[in-house]
Formats: structure tokens, sequence, C-alpha cells
């Protein structure tokens, strides 16, 4: 079978991975000259590890990635709320949860694909269907024609806008931003097997270590529109690590990026041979750090419908069929914000547990 992928991040190359194994061609379209090897960190959940280790790759995730063996809360003076030890989930959920360096899982990713498989400053510009095969092409005036047309764009995904048109985005009603950078792991006094996360009602900022020395760091103000906002908010707390680690933070390393959540998520997925997954089909919310892990789960549950099916088409069904309202309630469960916030949410672990785990089952 003849497969195109448009978009090389996260949900582009998993998903390219998993069908090359099965021997299908595949070809994957980045509008970028290369891929992305900036950017800060990951959490990763067991249910992401679960889907990693069945695309083959998991002695390269382990190599790359830190088991986070506790989940610790604190207050504005650094005094303990709540903490959850997580060192048996790779026994009790076959994976562990885990912080990484983005560009570390971009090489990962784009090593399993190989070069050859990716076509880089390709700007998509149409997408359709033609019977039993679908066609896209791109601004530099090539085309491709294929058996099948992964839309895996991402958030703002131009294969989910030419198909069914926009989904509507609003700015999210707790946070405008969120900022995040990565530091030293020896310049912040943290835990280095665990995700250390300091709460107000008002905001908070999480640290996770990430390898090779390495820290991340992200967090949301209520009402921080800049850097300088973000910062003047933590400046009393000085009982945590929080302002040293922020002035400390150079300013070209920064990530600032809008919090939008989204009133609807495309009721279908598949339109003839064209189908959208990762963020392209459930956009959510970061609060449960969901997003990547679920655009994961998409791409081995796309893997294991080929494997099984008998058609294309049925493959395409039992691939949205397994998914979609997985996928949507993990968008909803994402839209209830953080630990000590406006809607009194449990810890994060501990919502992982009892509220993304059943959904498994």
């Amino acid at each position: 079978m003849r497969i195109g992928i448009c978009g090389a991040g996260v949900g582009g190359l998993s998903t390219a991975v998993g069908l090359l194994s099965l021997g299908h061609e595949v070809v994957v379209f980045e509008r970028a000259p290369d891929i992305r090897t900036t950017g800060a960190g990951f959490n990763l959940w067991p249910n992401a590890g679960r889907a990693i280790h069945g695309l083959g790759l998991r002695k390269q995730y382990e190599d790359i990635s830190v088991n986070l063996d506790r989940y610790i809360e604190l207050d504005t003076e650094g005094v303990e709320l709540f903490s959850t030890d997580t060192s048996g989930w790779p026994e009790t959920y076959g994976a562990p949860a885990v912080g990484l360096f983005r560009p570390e899982l971009a090489r990962m990713l784009g090593d399993a694909v190989g070069l050859d498989n990716i076509r880089f400053d390709h700007e998509l510009t149409s997408v359709e269907n033609k019977g039993e095969s679908a066609v896209c092409s791109f601004t530099n005036g090539e085309s491709f024609e294929g058996d099948v047309i992964i839309g895996a764009d991402g958030i703002n995904s131009n294969v989910r806008e030419l198909l069914i048109g926009g989904v509507t985005f609003r700015p999210s009603e707790l946070y405008a931003y969120r900022f995040r950078s990565v530091i030293d792991l020896s310049d912040v006094d943290i835990d280095p097997a665990a995700q250390t996360g300091f709460y107000a009602r008002d905001g908070w900022l999480s640290f996770i270590p990430i390898g090779k020395g390495k820290a991340y760091w992200f967090g949301s103000v209520s009402g921080a529109n800049t850097f300088e906002d973000f910062i003047d908010f933590f400046r009393s707390w000085t009982k945590t690590p929080i302002p040293k680690t922020l002035t400390n933070t150079p300013p070209e390393l920064l990530v600032q990026s809008p919090l939008q959540d989204v009133d609807g998520v495309p009721y279908k997925w598949t339109h003839g041979r064209i189908v959208l997954i990762g963020d392209a089909a459930h956009p959510m919310m970061p609060d449960m750090a969901q997003g990547a892990s679920q655009t994961f789960v998409d791409a081995f549950a796309i893997r294991e419908a080929f494997a099984k099916a008998d058609d294309v088409d049925q493959a395409l069904m039992d691939f949205e069929t397994n998914r979609r309202d997985v996928a949507n309630a993990v968008v909803k469960i994402s839209q209830k914000g953080l630990f000590l916030g406006p809607n009194d949410v449990d810890p994060l672990a501990i919502r992982y547990q009892n509220e993304i785990e059943p959904l498994t089952e």
C-alpha cells in the first residue's frame, strides 16, 4: 500500500514507523526544511510508553527518557501538599511515566523513519479523494497520490481545514499562556526522579528531569500575558527554586505558547481515503499532558488497524471507531485545569490513574 503522511511531528513520524514496519510504502511530507530539533521537554505517560513499545522503539525510548518515580505537589512556601509514588507504574501499567528532551524524541523518531522517507519543504495546498485513492498537492508544484493520506499536521491542521473547515478555538478561561524552558538540572534543587510542582490558585510551575543533566520547567499564571508578568507573580515565592530559575532562564530559550481551548472536535476523522490523527483530530489543552501521549496511542492504533483489517476502508473505520470516543473523552478531561486551580481537581498522577487509565480497559 502507498501512504502519504502530512506532518513530520510526533504524530506523523510515529505513524510512519508503525506503517513502515508492516511493509507499506510511506512518504512523510513536512513544510519545514528539516525535522524540528529545538524545543523544551515532554512528560509522557504509560499509555504513550505502551504505544511506543508496540511500535518497536522500546530500547530507543528507554535510552532517552527519565523515569518519573514520584509526582510531588508543594505550596508557595515549598511545603509538601501531596505526593504520589509512581515507581510501580511499569509493572502496573506496562510502562513508566517519563520526562524527556523534545529534540531527542524528534531524533529518535526521525532515525526510525529514515530521511529517505521524508520530504521537506512541502507545504500543503490541497488534499482530495479520488475514489480508492487520495491526492495531496504542495506549493512547490509537486503532488502525491496514494491509497491513504494521513493528516498529522498538528493543532492548526491544514489537512483538517481543507477537509472540513476549522474547529472553533477560544482562549482558555484559566490561563492565557504557558511558559516553558530547559535549564541545567544542577541549577535547581529538585528530586531528579520526580515531577515537582509548586501550586497556588492563580498560578503554578513544575519541573521535570529530562536527561543529559537537563530539567524542563513549565507553568501558567492567570492574567500573565508577558514573561515579565509571569516572573512578577512568582517573585515572592522565595522558599521555592522558582525565582532563581526564572532569573537564570536565557530569553532565547524561553517558549511562550497561547493556550486555546476547543469548543468542538471533528465529529469524523475519516473522509474517504483521508484520515486525521493526533492534534489534527483531537486538539486538547495541555493540562493533563496527554496531547503527545494520545498521539502515540493513535499511531499504534492505526498500525494495528492496518495489520488486522482485510482492506483499507475497514482499517480506517476500525481505527476511528476504536479511538475517537476515548480521545474525545481525554479532550474533556484536559479542560478541567490543574491541582489547586478553580475547578479543584486532584493532583495530576492521581487523575491519570483514575481518569485516563480506565479509558483503556
